[in-house]
């Protein structure tokens, strides 16, 4: 051998020493035990991970890295076995290591999802939205499971405070994209079911059936007992309101076949069981379900339904003052959570975290511009200004394109719905079928058109709406066989409110009209000429407090469709 390289050797050891050291340190050993819990849990079996976590001492996990990764399966595990959480100190111990470690960018995503669902459970949900969003802003692109699990929360945290404007289905379905993408069958049905339940909610019953049809087919498939169970409610819950006796029987015969299995979900069971049955005019037995119900274990949104329940038992009686008693005591808790405060902070804090996160990437662009071009303060302080009035421009311009396409969105997605709503009214002429759906496409087109050609003067966007409804919307004659199809099919519903309040006014009339098409919320805006659909629900308000049933138009209407003329016409003057 070369004596020459002898000398060699000593560099060759300290390089693959260093090399050594270099690999321990990008690929730290987790306990086994802790890696074959996480194994179970993406298996969708909290039970058996919660279990083999409980066995394990975790102060005695030898390093940081352990411990840390303990704290988070264990938060995850108990959070997904409904165990009581009462303090964020565990996960607390996950999240102060992982935002130290940039390598553990995924269990980073997981501590801000787990500390958001622990913040939630204790009673902050604007924390919680905080902690999720921060999650969906510092996951991997790919990381489509905790992208997922992540939009799934924002979407149920909505659900869960009534922000009735789909912002909740919006999320949900970017969350059922991204569990396709895994795939997870567990979360893809969960999802399904959700937003079913979702749809039903703002009355969107034909989107609502399709996903939970979509949802039961899955869970069947899947076995999966429990969310079966919570599936078979959400379908009661859309089929109960129906005017279809044959969707009321349905809905009454779920409640009460899964009245009797232990499930968290008893009373609301119970509660459709009661109501159906009233609706059904058989009294006896809706009160047997109604004695079941524990009044004092019901959320206010199960408090509407209990007071529904009554109110139907009464109406069924004849008895017009426990009627009107229980309806308004339903009212008034229905309005307490469509004002609660709760749902403009939930969205406060979403946008204020966008904004925070658009503010530092701002700072930090413009203190790499500064370096880099060694500008003196003058410049920098004009261009300041300059930045900060073309991102005003362009979130007015962003503002207004994201409105317009969800105004499309919506439009395209009404359309089934509506020519199946639209050919169900018989008696509606052919001719006033046309001119409805002839008044949703100029409107689209109308959107498409002008949003973005318009969008940096809201102003000029305005004008031109404003024209085009003068010249392309409805005229007197489309009115006229409106309001003459609604009295046909209504007892003279039009005629007998301006009876009853001669305050009505033209367009308090044609949305009454429109209303008793069962018409879509965004058809209803196209016709009316309204820019969104907040002026449509501020139009119901208006027309409901006019008719004495303060945000309960349904009820006004349904006394109508029921045939009941004469109470409808009593109760409405005793209110």
């Amino acid at each position: 051998m070369n004596k020459n390289l002898y000398f060699l050797y000593p560099a060759f050891a300290i390089a693959l020493t260093f090399v050594l050291v270099c690999c321990h340190g990008r690929l730290p050993g987790h306990d086994a035990r802790l890696v074959a819990a996480d194994s179970i849990l993406c298996n969708n079996d909290p039970d058996s991970a919660l279990r083999m976590l409980d066995a394990i001492d975790g102060a005695k996990l030898t390093s940081a890295g352990d411990r840390a990764y303990y704290a988070l399966l264990l938060t995850q595990a108990q959070y997904r076995c409904y165990v009581d959480i009462t303090s964020d100190s565990t996960i607390n111990v996950a999240l102060d290591y992982y935002k130290h470690h940039e390598g553990e960018r995924e269990k980073l995503t997981r501590s801000y999802i787990y500390k958001g669902a622990v913040t939630e459970v204790m009673g902050d949900p604007e924390n919680a939205m905080a902690c999720y969003k921060h999650a969906v802003d510092i996951a991997a692109s790919s990381d489509h499971y905790n992208l997922g699990y992540a939009k799934m929360r924002i979407g149920c945290l909505y659900r869960d405070h009534l922000v009735m404007d789909s912002a909740d289905i919006t999320q949900l379905k970017q969350a059922l994209y991204h569990f396709e993408q895994v795939p997870d069958s567990f979360y893809i049905a969960q999802c399904l079911s959700t937003i079913g339940n979702s749809y039903a909610a703002i009355s969107r019953n034909d989107s609502a059936l399709v996903y939970l049809e979509q949802a039961d087919s899955l869970i069947r498939a899947l076995s999966l007992t429990s969310m079966s169970i919570q599936n078979a409610r959400y379908l009661a819950d859309l089929k109960m309101f129906s005017h279809d006796i044959d969707d009321i029987m349905e809905a009454k015969d779920i409640a009460v076949s899964l009245c009797g299995k232990e499930t968290s979900e008893q009373n609301h069971l119970l509660l459709i069981a009661a109501y159906t049955l009233a609706k059904l005019n058989k009294a006896d037995s809706a009160n047997y379900y109604l004695r079941q119900v524990e009044e004092d274990n019901l959320t206010d949104g199960l408090k509407v339904l209990y007071n529904d329940c009554h109110a139907e038992l009464a109406r069924r009686k004849g008895d017009v003052e426990q009627f009107q008693f229980y309806y308004e005591k339903a009212d008034i808790i229905g309005d307490s959570l469509c004002d609660n405060d709760m749902q403009r902070r939930l969205r406060d804090v979403e946008s204020k975290y966008d904004n925070e996160i658009l503010s530092n990437k701002s700072l930090r662009y413009r203190h790499n511009w500064m370096v880099s071009v060694l500008a003196g303060l003058l410049i920098a302080g004009t261009l300041l200004v300059v930045i900060a009035t073309q991102r005003r421009r362009l979130r007015k311009r962003q503002r207004l394109v994201q409105e317009s396409e969800e105004i499309i969105e919506r439009l395209r997605s009404d359309s089934a719905l509506l020519s199946s709503q639209l050919n169900a009214h018989q008696a509606m002429s052919d001719e006033l079928k046309q001119a409805i759906r002839h008044q949703i496409e100029i409107f689209a087109q109308l959107v498409e058109k002008h949003a973005v050609q318009l969008a940096n003067s809201p102003t000029k966007f305005s004008k031109a709406f404003a024209q085009f409804y003068r010249n392309s919307g409805p005229d007197g004659t489309f009115w006229a066989a409106l309001r003459t199809y609604a009295n046909s099919q209504y007892n003279n519903i039009i005629d007998e409110s301006v009876a009853v309040n001669p305050e009505l006014i033209d367009t308090d009339l044609n949305y009454l009209a429109l209303y008793c098409c069962d018409l879509p919320t965004t058809v209803i805006m196209a016709c009316l000429g309204y820019k969104d659909a907040h002026s449509v629900y501020n139009k119901r308000r208006r027309v409901s407090q006019l008719l004495g049933y303060p945000n309960n138009l349904e009820a006004y209407v349904r006394l109508f469709k029921a045939s009941c003329y004469g109470e409808a016409k009593s109760q409405t003057t005793i209110i």
